[in-house]
């Protein structure tokens, strides 16, 4: 969505005067090295396959996001070792994640943009609007001859190219992309094995098994945390399946499809998920779920789980369970519900962030930054941005990428993803890149538990995810006005209905309060959104 805009008292705290300084003003480099001489469109320096992309040497500007864990850029060792490759030389402008959003909306209004924003907080409407302006360029013509790797992606799974389509049929940015179906499959339900032992408890198979589990856990000790968590959505999302509801995944909020009447629904409004809240209010009520659930976070939820105290979380992986996190264990199936649904709807498209990199008008090379970028999507160019250099940060175990021991256990104290963060930047980015399986032994869910976990649960995915739908510029601008609203109610009434504040005797005053905020609208464009993705 497009960004909400804000007001600064000084322009220049943030923005240096000039694209040249642009390096300079991020990196606190009082010098820059001089420019490379371009290679100019239908230059003979310009190699349109194989390495280096270029004959002469070439430098680009980029603006990046920047993880508290990455430091600088330039002298990681993924960087160094693509210059060596490809030719191009990045001058990087690292902006915090928290100041992301600012930023990018200062150089975008103020015209002093970069080359290429490499994850730099472009947004699906950013994308559609500052393409449409000419600002960002159309990339299908560039994607068609300098692409082949990207290429491929979108034939293996066409839902890719049909989510980064603009309504207007161009294609502004490369995407962010998933093929692992551990890490696609971002909500898992984790229960204490070693408490349903100790108490002779079978795994739970249906709501109401769980509920028997979960009640069992805090009869034994009513210190216990049954049920724990750092969001609430995350508990929603272990049982919206179980009601036939979130049908074409989790990366369209509040949308799936009513296989009865073969149209777009609006499920917060439906009877089903009315039980739904109904269940997650008795597990609330009867001190099954955690009181703090609405409050919690990770390092919260860690300490609770190192007292010993929880017997149970939805998240993508054990990681927050540190040292104890063996004691969980997935479920062996997808929880079946009240009338026979069977489904895990958290689950994830390929496509997992539309706006991961864009090329600007001010780059006069797009076609070898389109080979540059490309370059790690696949091949040899995606071991070296997962993984690193073999023999310095991975080795090839049993046929498996795995990072060396100085990164995995390392003698200072660093944690795994310090140190892989030593010389990569893969932790915490949002880069057109494809998170694959092969590369995921060393992370969260590379775990055994939580590979067995997702492997439990593949069977009972939907068998179409939607991606993030596109909007118009217009219509974006009507479905920030309606969604803010009717998403800010949906959560509010959510929290009252599950905490006991608001009776489900007002269950009909909240679905037509809903309707009277243009829910008909709110549909109609979706509808709109939905038809265009389909057609594609």
């Amino acid at each position: 969505m497009k960004p909400t805009k804000r007001r600064f008292s000084s322009l220049g705290t943030v923005l240096c005067a000039s694209l040249v300084l642009l390096a300079a003003c991020t990196n606190g480099q009082d010098t820059q090295p001089a420019a490379k001489a371009p290679v100019k469109e239908g230059d003979s320096t310009l190699n349109t396959s194989g390495l280096p992309i270029v004959k002469a040497p070439l430098t680009l500007n980029m603006l990046a996001g920047q993880s508290p864990l990455h430091g600088e850029w330039k002298d990681k060792l993924l960087w160094k070792e693509a210059e060596k490759r490809t030719g191009i030389h990045i001058e990087w402008t690292l902006v915090p994640q928290a100041n992301l959003e600012e930023k990018k909306n200062l150089l975008l209004a103020s015209g002093e943009i970069p080359d290429a924003f490499y994850g730099g907080g472009i947004t699906s409407q950013d994308m559609i609007s500052y393409g449409q302006q000419g600002v960002f360029l159309p990339l299908n013509d560039l994607i068609d001859k300098y692409a082949p790797n990207f290429k491929k992606i979108t034939q293996q799974y066409p839902e890719v190219l049909k989510g980064i389509t603009s309504p207007d049929g161009k294609i502004y940015a490369l995407p962010k992309m998933s093929t692992n179906p551990t890490h696609r499959l971002n909500n898992k339900l984790f229960l204490n094995q070693k408490w349903l032992d100790e108490g002779s408890l079978k795994m739970p198979g249906t709501p109401d098994e769980l509920y028997q589990v979960l009640k069992a856990f805090k009869a034994k000790d009513a210190a216990r945390v049954p049920l724990g968590g750092t969001d609430i959505g995350g508990i929603i999302r272990t049982l919206t399946g179980a009601w036939g509801l979130q049908n074409r995944g989790s990366s369209n909020s509040y949308l799936d499809y009513n296989e009865k009447t073969n149209e777009l629904r609006f499920f917060p409004t439906d009877p089903n998920y009315k039980e739904v809240l109904e269940y997650v209010r008795k597990l609330y009520a009867e001190g099954l779920l955690d009181s703090e659930i609405f409050t919690n976070t990770v390092p919260i939820l860690t300490a609770k789980i190192n007292k010993g105290i929880i017997g149970g979380f939805p998240s993508i992986n054990t990681v927050p369970a540190g040292q104890k996190r063996t004691d969980y264990a997935g479920l062996p199936q997808a929880l079946k519900g009240p009338y026979g649904d069977q489904l895990w709807s958290g689950m994830t498209s390929v496509l997992q962030n539309q706006g991961a990199f864009v090329i600007t008008k001010k780059d006069k090379n797009p076609e070898a930054t389109m080979r540059w970028a490309d370059y790690f999507i696949d091949g040899e160019g995606a071991v070296l941005y997962w993984m690193g250099v073999e023999g310095k940060t991975y080795e090839m175990k049993d046929g498996k990428y795995r990072f060396v021991q100085d990164i995995v256990n390392n003698p200072n104290g660093l944690t795994l993803d310090q140190g892989i963060s030593r010389d990569l930047v893969a932790p915490f980015t949002t880069h057109p890149i494809v998170r694959e399986e092969r590369f995921a032994w060393d992370t969260g869910e590379g775990l055994p538990e939580v590979i067995q976990a997702a492997q439990n649960l593949q069977p009972f995915v939907p068998k179409e995810i939607w991606p993030a739908f596109l909007y118009t510029k217009e219509e974006n601008e009507r479905m920030i006005a309606l969604g803010n609203d009717i998403h800010t109610y949906i959560f509010e009434m959510q929290t009252q209905f599950i905490t006991g504040k608001a009776p489900f005797t007002k269950w009909d005053e909240y679905v037509a309060t809903i309707k009277k905020m243009g829910l008909d609208e709110y549909m109609k464009i979706n509808k709109a959104a939905y038809d265009r993705y389909k057609s594609r």
